[in-house]
């Protein structure tokens, strides 16, 4: 008796098919892989492919496999708006040191982690060429001088701060969002993912098990979190845990935060409710009191603030109360102690700044 035959198709260069098969997935998948770099090398292909086509491949072979599609889509971004504009006519083996510095002298004054994500992908394509007999070196220079501005951490609210924040927004949708972020520090597509089966309320705990990715076409709302730390268990303060009891009576969407038709929050969506916070801040405080443009919203704050903030200003707090680093790590779901002692260094340094500042005036008088 014959097993269970595997086939798939894939596409060739000059428009045809060819189809292979094996007896097990795992096979498949070599299998296809092998054709794909075997089509990538083929003489008359290699001739005329583009770093752009053999890009395509990277991403197919390589990536599109192992990541996310959520990841597989900042990726491509990334490639299509600082790579692809550079390179991507010129044949893969005519890229020179030269033209790969040239991208970055082009980024020097964007973030440095996009710079470095740059060099990443650059890096990933061209060792992959390597690997597979298609160019004898890399042009990515060893010492290849990226640059880039520091992202600048956003420090934490303080607790008057967050008081002024949710009395500025309750009353809508924004106020739910605000108060899960800055008592339980959950990421924002953990929020937009939580459904009320998360919710033990008897325990008074939130278990972290859904994730929500905002696509282009809709939201999906998955188990697959960031990484296997973020799957955890959060206590409920009493202030969250009365504001979540009352929402939940009136609540016919599994979803704690969700669309008038019951479904998750959409990326447009999230925006509406996000603009809630920002249309009431200023950056003139002689602003401060009147309503925003063609708005009855009154701008209340004089502080600019974003989602991850408020996960910062979470962590912050925990800090702060003299929780244990490792307790802390794992409920703010960082896969590593160093991400969280990240966090820790802004702290310090933020309080030792307002700690000088204290003593120069004492010191002044």
């Amino acid at each position: 008796m014959k097993g269970k035959l595997y086939r798939t198709a894939v596409p060739l260069p000059n428009g045809k098919r060819k189809w292979i098969s094996s007896t097990t997935k795992e096979g498949l998948d070599k299998k296809k892989k092998e054709l794909l770099l075997q089509i990538s090398a083929g003489t008359d292909v290699l001739s005329d492919t583009t770093f752009e086509e053999y890009a395509e491949l990277w991403f197919r072979v390589y990536k599109e496999p192992y990541l996310r599609p959520k990841s597989i889509e900042m990726l491509r971004t990334t490639f299509n708006t600082h790579i692809a504009p550079y390179l991507g006519s010129i044949p893969l083996k005519k890229v020179t040191p030269m033209q790969i510095q040239m991208i970055l002298g082009n980024m020097a004054d964007l973030s440095k982690s996009l710079n470095d994500k740059v060099v990443q992908i650059l890096r990933g394509i061209f060792n992959a060429a390597v690997d597979n007999n298609l160019i004898s070196k890399s042009p990515v220079p060893v010492r290849l001088r990226s640059g880039g501005v520091a992202t600048k951490e956003k420090a934490a609210l303080t607790v008057e701060q967050s008081k002024q924040l949710l009395n500025a927004v309750f009353g809508t949708r924004a106020y739910l969002f605000c108060l899960i972020a800055l008592q339980t520090g959950m990421r924002r597509g953990e929020i937009c993912g939580l459904m009320w089966e998360d919710i033990d309320f008897d325990a008074q705990v939130i278990h972290v098990t859904h994730n929500a990715v905002f696509t282009n076409a809709q939201t999906v709302v998955s188990n697959d979190l960031k990484t296997s730390a973020a799957r955890r268990d959060i206590p409920i303060p009493p202030t969250l845990l009365a504001v979540l009891t009352g929402a939940q009576k009136d609540n016919a969407s599994p979803f704690v935060l969700h669309m008038n038709n019951g479904k998750p929050l959409s990326q447009t969506s999230f925006s509406n409710l996000w603009d809630m916070v920002r249309r009431r801040t200023v950056d003139d405080a002689a602003d401060l009191g009147k309503p925003a443009r063609n708005s009855k919203m009154i701008r209340s704050l004089d502080f600019h603030v974003t989602p991850h903030q408020l996960r910062h200003t979470y962590i912050t707090r925990l800090f702060e109360s003299g929780l244990d680093i490792k307790e802390i790590q794992y409920l703010a779901g960082h896969s590593t102690v160093d991400m969280t002692l990240r966090v820790y260094t802004h702290y310090q340094h933020e309080s030792r700044k307002k700690e000088t500042a204290q003593k120069v005036c004492a010191a002044l008088g």
